[in-house]
């Protein structure tokens, strides 16, 4: 399975947990993706940040290669980190508040997920955040979307 990517495998694990900041993440995604790491990390094989997926927009073709390289890469869609356990993927997307339009996100990550994958097991969703509302929860959950919710340091 080639991705692309920002790639850490288990010997690069402590380097992670001791990072304050992760690949193409905010200040407060970084924070996020650390309590979840530190809570998830020793269950994976190897996580992978920034995965694209998807063809990304259609190309005139008169671009440069490198503009139409660039213009690809950026327009792709973007899985905030996926999480491996030897050929099970966890596509995982991280939201301070976690609503009901993170799981239009993670159902597209896994449909491109699919195309790009068609051999690879069905991967598994989850959702991080700081926080929720039981709708969201509840209908989340019935489509098998895992959700984390951690307080923010600011509240412990």
């Amino acid at each position: 399975m080639a991705i692309q990517g920002y790639d850490f495998d288990g010997a690069a694990f402590a380097e992670l947990l001791i990072r304050k900041h992760y690949p193409e993440r905010t200040d407060k995604e970084s924070a996020l993706i650390r309590d979840y790491l530190l809570a998830h990390l020793q269950e994976f094989d190897r996580v992978s940040f920034s995965v694209r997926v998807g063809q990304g927009a259609t190309l005139a073709p008169d671009l440069l290669p490198a503009v139409a390289r660039a213009t690809t890469f950026s327009t792709q869609k973007r899985i905030d980190m996926v999480g491996y356990v030897r050929a099970q993927a966890f596509l995982i997307e991280a939201k301070f508040r976690i609503g009901s339009a993170v799981m239009g996100q993670l159902l597209t990550d896994r449909q491109l997920w699919l195309e790009e994958f068609p051999d690879e097991p069905e991967p598994r969703l989850v959702a991080i955040g700081r926080e929720s509302d039981d709708d969201a929860l509840r209908v989340l959950s019935s489509h098998g979307i895992d959700v984390y919710l951690y307080e923010s340091a600011s509240a412990q």
